[in-house]
């Protein structure tokens, strides 16, 4: 059965060597019968056997991700869909724009005119296209998915950008389906907890440095878009992107979004979730005045600095900020909160000291390895011996890489 014919309002533009058209389109007009497909199920690129290929690449589970934020999400937005259009003849009409008009009352010049003219139209599409996706497949599936859950969504208008396929010209089409996919860069952590509006988490840590007193501090969170601090930061605290995933183990991120779907909760829920970090850090900052000192600028114990000889504080570490509320949480989580605020600030967290040397530190540079082994540490310092045997099997053969010998000086902090 041929696919109806739709008219569509459009703009027609040029790009490098591509003329290509915008447009806005509904949901079901894209999803109904297909009329438009995915590049492996489209013969017109590659072969069967590459096609296939193709379609192993394609991730269900984020299709999967794209219907249940489509469903769930009232403020759900799609970017522009970039489509090929392969066989078939789509045609195109002109608008006729008076030879005079204004615009805010300001008369616009007939070679504006012209311009316009020759840009805005009508672009009719037969139904006996073949039209592909170049960029967006996930999304395109995500849509076919949706739409049969509910219709609803297929009342949603969506922007295509249209560029047309030559059969002669393969090579030209191909090299911009790989070009849109290689440069579809992913957004970066801190950016994504800078401009997020549905990850609770990169909400609060947002709201934390804006308002939380000692974050608000100069010299609490780095410019960095990293996790780790650079080597020749001594000056600043910790990153965006640490306070980030400090923020996703408190407000246990992955029991907040089981289905890995991201909507925003409520305001209500963002409140108590903010009191749980906030909780955290208040309990922090006091426990350890030192850190409050070192943001503050004032004068705290040289050896407590970050530094390339002993290595300074855990505490000044990204990486031991995070070990540090990944502990907290679980404590919180089995009711022994207690027994944590009541012993951590005996810890020794000098990284070239007898709790940590070779398995957070090594002589001059962090050791980012052995992150299960750290944890047991850290919690066998606040009293649980449960894992005792595998600590000391652990640092034994840690200590043999050294030709050291290891002698069990770790010393719970619990009587």
């Amino acid at each position: 059965m041929a696919i109806k014919s739709i008219h569509l309002p459009a703009l027609r533009g040029n790009f490098g060597s591509w003329n290509y058209f915008s447009t806005v389109i509904k949901v079901k007009d894209i999803v109904d019968d297909n009329r438009i497909i995915t590049v492996p199920e489209s013969k017109a690129l590659y072969t069967k056997n590459i096609n296939q290929i193709l379609q192993r690449e394609i991730d269900t589970s984020r299709i999967d991700k794209i219907k249940e934020y489509l469903l769930r999400s009232k403020e759900r937005f799609f970017s522009s869909l970039i489509v090929a259009i392969h066989k078939g003849a789509p045609e195109w009409a002109d608008f006729d724009l008076e030879r005079q008009f204004r615009i805010d009352n300001d008369l616009v010049d007939d070679t504006e005119v012209e311009f316009i003219e020759n840009k805005i139209g009508v672009l009719t599409l037969s139904g006996n296209e073949e039209i592909f996706v170049l960029d967006g497949q996930h999304r395109l599936l995500g849509l076919r998915k949706a739409v049969g859950d509910n219709e609803s969504v297929g009342e949603d208008e969506i922007s295509l950008i249209i560029v047309i396929h030559k059969a002669d010209l393969k090579q030209r089409t191909r090299r911009l389906f790989t070009v849109l996919n290689r440069y579809a860069v992913s957004i970066k952590p801190a950016e994504k907890v800078i401009l997020e509006e549905d990850d609770a988490a990169a909400i609060l840590t947002r709201k934390l440095v804006q308002e939380y007193p000692t974050f608000i501090k100069d010299n609490a969170v780095s410019a960095t878009k990293l996790f780790n601090l650079s080597s020749t930061d001594t000056k600043n605290f910790t990153s965006l992107v640490c306070l980030y995933e400090i923020s996703k183990v408190l407000i246990n991120y992955s029991s907040l979004y089981k289905s890995k779907v991201i909507i925003r909760p409520t305001d209500e829920v963002l409140n108590q979730l903010y009191v749980n970090i906030t909780s955290f850090w208040d309990f922090f900052f006091k426990a350890f005045p030192n850190v409050v000192k070192f943001i503050n600028e004032q004068k705290v114990p040289s050896k407590f600095i970050r530094n390339k000889t002993s290595g300074g504080s855990m505490l000044l570490r990204p990486e031991g900020q995070l070990l540090f509320a990944s502990v907290y949480k679980e404590f919180d989580s089995s009711k022994k909160v207690k027994v944590f605020k009541d012993n951590v600030s005996k810890i020794d967290f000098n990284l070239s000291g007898p709790n940590w040397m070779y398995v957070f530190w090594k002589g001059d540079t962090m050791e980012t390895k052995h992150k299960k082994l750290k944890r047991s540490i850290f919690k066998y310092l606040l009293g649980s011996k449960g894992e005792e045997k595998y600590i000391t099997n652990e640092l034994t053969k840690i200590y043999k890489e050294y030709n050291l010998t290891f002698k069990n000086n770790l010393k719970s902090t619990v009587k």
